[in-house]
């Protein structure tokens, strides 16, 4: 390889114009001259000096990262740059660095430009949404090499590199650019020959393009409301799509190319635009190049054929190493060609320019394509599925219904749904006739007169093409302009070179490429409506569908799974991989508990009574017998264990089958699979202990079941394949069960059947799963017997599937071979809810979702909107929006704050800045006549409804019109003096649109959503409000919030799902909140009113006391009491009201206690009185006219009977505010939608935490105000009900839990719709005052968000200023080094434990207790399950019986990431690891961890290997300030005097040298415990 020629060193006269021109000799200098903008200074040696460190780390790594300072997952240099560096030096020569170091150093100097804490900068020092804030002192840029299991930093090379100041977006956008036109350069070279340099290359652009969707840049913040935006093309997104962009088309044949320009006007445009500044020969870019490459390497591997044996751990026998790598290129080509059209901003271009290769055409008719088809085998063992699987994706990618532009977006040119896109088929089919017509009528009569729908038949298609002769079929792919062998193609349409690459004919060539081009596509729904939901065994052990947790993402090997962007290109692409991620996740958690229950059920192979795992003698399988039939049945497998969550199926004693299938119901109009499948599964619980009855007995309707069949003549036994390393032990690891492919064979798992249980019933016929059996008398009855009788629902889809053959080679005899029965927990068994919604949504057509979520809503979910903006309630759109709305305040109109604000002093200080009017006063902040008002003891609390008038740059200051009114005394309403930047979002949260409000640790969120949900509820009394959170726990805070308000009426409050029985409110109501439970309210409550109207009645004399019923109950009902109120009271007080008028003198002041109509009811009452003013009797009036008017919401209750009626009204008529989880809305939504239930706003809290499909179900629980059909999906949004949608979270905290780490790295799956709403530029507004913890704990993560500060009550009020009792700091960490020998250990794979630090944890715990703290304010955390079990463990020996401490636990002993929402005083943090970092390498987890505490966090680590990770260090540099020993203060008991920031007495001061000693000083602390209570 040619040497580098080293650059000419010259001056750097500005550090603009180098940006300005990247091929400049500026760009190349190495040596500066200072100026006012600081200039660039790079080591070209030491840049060189680090390039060959990373190339001897690639020799024995497999992945390698470049960080920066604050850097965070997401930003441009951790997913991008190694990459670079790899690509330019992937030759290994003696000098790696074939493209000038300089400019590369330059170059990313410029992109890496980062703002000092203090703010300053310019936009390009704006931290990437989602990633980390503005770092302390200088910005500088690290590379690092580590292992791929965060292992510490200490095998790379490392350098730092001074950036440029005040750079410019668009200087950096060009230093990109010019990065990328130096690597094409070298790919032309020559340089890049290698398949290893070729598949760096690849990998470069596949991270390239996935962090143009991650680098969205915030461009600017306003102080005053902290509402942030996002720029609209990030600094290498540009360059990027420029690419693949109008000059990809030069690629195509001219013929094509006016074809496709013809379809689209846009597309014509920018290519005369393109034409216009053409300059000769124009660079088509990368992809060509690649493609050629892809087809060769298909045929190389084609052509050697042979079918190459698999062992059983997934490594090939008989591949080559080259053979290997080229693998590995094409998968990761595919990767790349699949990533591509999933953009919107780069299919427009790269689809069309893929279908005149007609790429996927020769990649089915290549030899290797149908090797894979033949030779496909179970259990991921055939070499070549991968390839055959990313081929099918590429051909539903290539054809997927893509949604035309919206608003502006990009998202595509063609369809927008189902119809739209067979409408263009059956275009080309009328063309197709046409033309044969025309030129070919003789050959081809029978495809000119058939129907349609005949020429879209592929099947029926191809049977005519066969009749045709090869020179008719070329000509009309010829006129078609689908091929071209004339030469003046371009080589993309030329058929000579394919088929000799291809090794088939020509014919058979050109008749596949008129197939594809003519033949109709599944829709979407049809494909999901033909897809199992429950997954089978076949899916369960695919390795490269649903891959092992911590499959090592930096390999070559590619996955055949989807990938979720920010941006999608309709909403059948977005439902559509979300649908088949979700089920992969779930068939991954599924797989677990199948694993498990197998294990312990521990299968084995019985014959003749006798067990060959227990007996030692040799067992005849085969028997004596020479019949084959009954030698069958000789042989069978036998259970030899027990699990819990696993039974074996049939009863041996009854001799009852396990399986049988009972009704198969006809497919219903238009589909294909059977309408349901119903079986009887027989459970046995004669070998089951009492208890595990009782736990199979709560399996009950809608329940999920597993049915296995365990084959024990099938099982080849043996350990689990090796993983290749050695453990902490010396041991060899081996993969564990439930990610090892080949423990099916290993275990005899022959079928796996998924069912829905429909009901249970007893021996006597009892139906069990009745719920109306708890509201007998005398509760649930016993069930009779041993046996169960399970009625269940099979999967339809899979039915259909093994009738066909395509299922089980056993066709449906294969249930009947299931011999054993898995159950799961039921907070993870709710998958088949969501698959079976996102499903139904697919039926229903985009349209149905249009009806349901709103025109300005959908496109900014989606991210194909044009602007971002369009969504916030300031936009025009959502200005016009309001103006046509009802039920939606004005943009004119003043908002009601209701109780927002504390007094008129608050008012003043949420609007700083601007020109405040309060009831046509205008108030200043020296005005003393506001002052005073600000004292609500003297002028009363007031409500305050505001307008915000923005004189668009008439004036220097924002209007702002207040108005007040009562505040009515009953009730406490909002005590919480909110900050302006949370009466910014309260604001925004009332007003129509869309709200994103990010809420750090400790800001408020919660209150400022309750205050949002109480504001509506007073200001829009018709409209109901659906809140949402990921967990229970949340949804109960909120729930709870709202009830300590006062104001919000309970009948009016509903909580759906299993939770609502753990919600404690602090209401006086004894009743809970479940829909039953608010039936038994309003029926007592019933009750009591219609007491009150049979005493008001009687005190009238209209009835009598003998008149009520049995055991003295009112003799009125909700009607008769209607009649009564009609007839009788309201007579009386129309009598009462003229007689009133007719008073002489002031009536305010009048005595009218003698015509009074009421007067012997309230006396009877104990509210008599001599004297009644007029005033009185009026509020009196209104108390009884309140009884009838609550009667009359009452009255449906009484009519209708059963207990499901009156829970659906409860629903859909009465409730006001319904709670759920999102989880429970997924299960509930198509229930909900048969009801017709509507809402208005939808909260949802926690949305950083939820997964973005579990986001996006809510917004549909409706069918929206009408279902009339719409000629469009724009005009069938404009029906939609809902106006109001707030989403609250914390994007840089614990993402959504995805248990498979392959689908988060690899498919993005572990991004939240909130995260991603935030990445595409939604306006979002973030609060910046934390009340939660001390200053000095809020600033271990303060740095990670923009300009958080504190409340000021956290350094005034005095449990915040007095230090903690007994210990010397606020906060430290402790380094903890081997105890007895051992650091971190594994008992089990992946099951972390650290005794040294959970015996210091626990001791720090026990010593806090002996001198006074509350146990309950200390909750103890880890990083990892096997250290919270561990803690437990020694928590019951040291505080266990027969201790001084017995009985004493802490707040909560828990992981990190089950901790995230909840707080306490102090915390305990251990973190674990002393080999490697783990898990903690991602910041949001620590962020996390440190922000539960108050007063105090501890933390027990290794402190060497924390503090040395690079991504930690902006925390660990705090902590490592510290001492790295305890250290306590003694003599001292709870409550101190002592406050923070005084001295120590040397005297009392103690450091703690390790555990030991910790553990001593606790034992003598608890035998003067001991001496004192005696």
């Amino acid at each position: 390889m040619a040497k580098r020629k080293t650059p000419t060193k010259k001056k750097d006269k500005k550090a603009g114009a180098a940006a300005a021109e990247p091929n400049s000799k500026v760009a190349k200098t190495t040596k500066t001259t200072p100026t006012k903008r600081a200039a660039v200074n790079i080591d070209t040696n030491a840049i060189t000096s680090l390039s060959k460190q990373i190339i001897s780390a690639f020799q024995s790594k497999s992945n390698y990262r470049i960080l920066n300072d604050c850097d965070d997952n997401g930003t441009i240099e951790r997913t991008l740059w190694p990459w670079f560096l790899h690509c330019a030096a992937a030759s290994g020569s003696e000098d790696p660095i074939e493209l000038p170091g300089e400019e590369v150093g330059f170059a990313l100097a410029i992109l890496s430009n980062r703002r000092g804490n203090n703010g300053g900068g310019s936009s390009a020092g704006e931290k990437a949404s989602g990633g980390g804030g503005g770092g302390g002192g200088d910005p500088q840029l690290y590379f690092v090499v580590d292992d791929y299991d965060h292992s510490s930093v200490n095998t790379g090379g490392q350098v730092t590199v001074s950036p440029p100041e005040n750079v410019t977006m668009q200087q950096r956008t060009m230093a990109f650019a010019m990065l990328l036109k130096l690597l094409l350069k070298y790919q032309e070279s020559g340089n890049a020959e290698s398949i290893a340099t070729k598949t760096e290359i690849v990998k470069f652009f596949i991270a390239s393009y996935s962090s143009m969707e991650l680098c969205s840049k915030k461009t600017g913040s306003n102080t005053a409301t902290h509402v942030v935006g996002a720029n609209k093309r990030g600094i290498i997104e540009g360059p990027l799509t420029d690419l693949v962009g109008i000059r990809l088309w030069d690629a195509i044949s001219p013929r094509k190319r006016l074809l496709e320009m013809k379809r689209d006007g846009l597309l014509r445009k920018r290519y005369g635009l393109f034409e216009t500044k053409r300059k000769g020969n124009v660079n088509v870019g990368f992809l060509p190049g690649v493609l050629d490459g892809l087809l060769e390497g298909v045929a190389i591997l084609g052509a050697d054929g042979k079918d190459e044996a698999m062992q059983e751990d997934g490594k090939t026998e008989g591949i080559g190493a080259e053979n290997l790598l080229l693998r590995g290129h094409i998968s990761k080509v595919l990767e790349l060609l699949l990533d591509l059209l999933s953009y919107p901003q780069t299919r427009t271009h790269v689809a069309p320019y893929l279908s005149s290769r007609h790429l996927v055409v020769q990649l089915v008719l290549s030899k290797l394509y149908n090797q894979s088809r033949r030779g496909r085998g179970r259990g991921g063992k055939e070499p070549w599925i991968l390839f055959r699987q990313q081929v099918d994706m590429l051909l539903d990618s290539e054809r997927m219904e893509v949604a035309s532009s919206m608003d502006g977006g990009d998202a595509g040119t063609k369809t927008n749904d189902v119809a739209a896109s067979q409408q263009l088929i059956h275009q080309r089919s009328h063309t197709l006739q046409k033309l044969l017509h025309r030129h070919h009528t003789a050959e081809t009569s029978e495809v000119i007169f058939a129907g349609v729908g005949r020429v879209c038949d592929s099947k029926w298609l191809r049977g005519q093409l066969d009749l045709w002769s090869e020179d008719t079929l070329y000509d009309v792919c010829y006129r078609l302009r689908l091929v071209d062998d004339s030469g003046n193609g371009n080589g993309s349409g030329d058929t000579t070179t394919a088929v000799k690459r291809l090794g088939c004919t020509r014919r058979e060539l050109l008749t596949s490429i008129l197939l594809y081009h003519q033949s109709s596509r599944q829709s979407d729904a049809a494909i999901l409506s033909m897809a199992p939901l429950y997954p089978t065994e076949v899916l369960l052990w695919d390795a490269h569908s649903v891959p092992p947790s911590l499959m090592n993402s930096g390999s070559n090997t590619s996955l055949s799974l989807p990938k979720l962007n920010a941006r999608f290109l309709s909403p059948g692409d977005y439902l559509l991989r979300n649908f088949r991620l979700f089920r992969l996740e779930s068939a991954y958690e599924i797989r677990g508990d199948i694993v498990d229950a197998v294990k312990r059920m521990r299968p084995a192979l019985k014959s003749d009574g006798y067990t060959a795992a227990n007996d030692g003698m040799m067992v005849d399988y085969y028997g004596d017998n020479q019949n084959d039939d009954e030698d069958d049945g000789e042989s069978k497998t036998d259970f030899q264990g027990w699990a819990r969550m696993g039974l074996e199926l049939g009863s041996k004693k009854r001799d009852k089958p396990g399986v049988r299938l009972i009704r198969v119901d006809p497919p219903r109009l238009g589909e294909r699979v059977p309408s349901a499948v119903i079986a009887e599964v027989v459970l046995d619980y004669y070998h089951c202990a009492t208890s595990l009855q009782k736990e199979w007995d709560t399996v009950g309707e809608f329940d999920n079941l597993f049915l296995v069949c365990v084959d024990a003549t099938k099982m080849t036994g043996g350990s689990a394949p090796s993983t290749g390393m050695v453990g902490h032990d010396g041991e060899e690891r081996r993969v564990p069960d439930e990610e090892d492919c080949t423990f099916p064979k290993r275990f005899g798992v022959s079928a796996v059947r998924g069912c829905m249980v429909l009901d249970v019933r007893d021996e006597n016929g009892l139906v069990l799963s009745d719920p109306a059996l708890a509201y007998q008398e005398g509760g649930r009855p016993e069930p009779k017997g041993k046996l169960r009788f399970l009625r269940v629902a099979l999967d339809p889809a899979q039915y259909a599937a093994d009738a066909t053959g395509r299922g089980s080679p056993l066709g449906t005899d294969v249930y009947e071979t299931c011999n054993l029965v898995v159950r799961r927990h039921g907070k993870e068994n709710n998958f088949k809810a969501v698959l079976e919604t996102i499903r139904g949504l697919m039926r229903g057509g985009a349209n149905s979702m249009y009806r349901s979520i709103p025109s300005w809503l959908m496109p900014v979910l989606l991210g194909y909107g044009g602007d971002p903006n369009m969504a916030s309630y300031a936009s025009p759109k959502m200005k016009a929006f309001a103006q046509k709305t009802t039920g939606v305040t004005s943009p004119n109109a003043a908002l009601d704050y209701g109780d927002t604000f504390m007094d008129e002093g608050h008012l003043r200080d949420s609007f700083v800045g601007c020109e405040l009017i309060v009831d046509g006063r205008e108030v200043t902040t020296n005005d003393d006549a506001a002052k005073k008002t600000d004292d609500t003891s003297l002028t009363g609390r007031k409500k305050y409804q505001v307008k915000v008038i923005d004189n668009k740059g008439q004036s220097t200051k924002v209007k702002v019109e207040a108005t007040s009114y009562p505040f009515p005394p009953s009730y406490a309403g909002n005590d919480i003096r909110f900050t302006p930047v949370q009466v910014s979002a309260i604001r925004s949260g009332l007003s129509p649109g869309l709200t994103t409000i990010i809420g750090p640790p400790g800001t408020g969120k919660t209150d400022v959503a309750v205050q949002i949900i109480a504001n509506l509820y007073h200001s829009f009394p018709t409209q109901r409000t659906v809140i949402v959170t990921h967990s229970n726990a949340a949804l109960n805070d909120i729930f709870d919030k709202v009830m300590a308000r006062g104001d919000v009426d309970e009948r009016y409050m509903l909580r759906l799902g299993s939770g609502e029985r753990n919600l404690q409110t602090t209401s006086a109501s004894a009743h809970d909140f479940t829909k039953t439970g608010r039936v038994a309210h309003i029926l007592s409550r019933r009750g009591d009113l219609l007491e009150k109207v049979q005493q008001l009645s009687e005190s009238l004399g209209v009835s009598g006391k003998g008149e009520r019923g049995a055991n003295g109950a009112p003799s009125y009902t909700c009607e008769t009491s209607e009649y009564f109120y009609s007839h009788h009271v309201k007579k009386r007080v129309d009598l009462f009201e003229g007689a009133a008028a007719m008073k002489e003198g002031n009536l305010s002041e009048a005595n009218v206690i003698d015509i009074f109509p009421f007067k012997k009811y309230f006396s009877e009452l104990g509210e008599a009185s001599s004297s009644l003013l007029l005033n009185e009797a009026r509020t009196s009036i209104n108390e009884v006219k309140s009884i009838f008017d609550e009667l009359a919401e009452y009255r449906p209750i009484e009519l209708l009977r059963s207990q499901r009626q009156r829970t659906d009204y409860l629903l859909t008529k009465q409730a006001r505010i319904v709670a759920m989880t999102c989880t429970h809305a997924a299960i509930a939504r198509s229930h909900l939608v048969k009801l017709g239930f509507h809402y208005d706003n939808i909260l949802m809290e926690e949305a950083g935490q939820m997964l973005d499909v579990e986001t996006f179900v809510p917004l549909l629980l409706q069918r929206g105000e009408s279902d009339d059909d719409a000629s469009s999906g724009a005009a069938a949004a404009a029906h939609s009900r809902l106006k109001r949608v707030c989403l609250i979270g914390d994007h840089n905290q614990l993402p959504p839990v995805v248990k498979n780490q392959s689908f988060g790295r690899y498919s993005h799956y572990d991004q939240s719709l909130f995260a991603r709403l935030i990445r595409l530029g939604v306006p979002s507004i973030e609060l910046n005052k934390q009340g939660r913890a001390r200053p000095d704990i809020a600033r271990l993560y303060s740095w990670r968000y923009d300009d958080l500060g504190d409340l000021g009550h956290v350094s005034t009020r005095d449990v915040f200023k007095r230090a903690n009792t007994g210990l010397a700091r606020t906060f430290q960490l402790v380094n903890v080094e081997e105890f007895e020998g051992r650091g971190e250990s594994t008992p089990t794979a992946y099951f972390y434990q650290n005794v040294g630090e959970a015996e210091y944890a626990i001791a720090l715990f026990q010593y806090m207790v002996l001198i006074g703290y509350r146990p309950e304010k200390i909750s103890i955390l880890t990083t990892y399950n096997g250290q919270k079990d561990l803690l437990l463990d020694i928590l019951s020996q040291r505080c266990g019986n027969g201790t001084p401490l017995a009985g004493v636990t802490p707040g909560a002993i828990s992981t990190v990431d089950q901790y995230q929402g909840q707080q306490n005083d102090f915390i305990i943090l251990s973190l674990v690891r002393t080999k490697a970092v783990g898990h903690l390498r991602d910041i949001r987890r620590l962020v996390v961890a440190v922000s539960r505490a108050r007063l105090g966090v501890y933390v027990f680590c290794r402190q060497s290997l924390f503090c040395n990770c690079h991504e930690l260090r902006r925390t660990m540099d705090q902590f490592a300030a510290g001492p790295a020993r305890l250290q306590l203060v003694k003599g001292e008991h709870f409550p101190t005097k002592r406050m923070v920031g005084e001295d120590v007495p040397k005297g009392k001061l103690h450091e703690v040298n390790d555990v030991t000693e910790l553990g001593a000083l606790v034992h003598s602390m608890q035998q003067e415990y001991v001496a004192n209570q005696g």
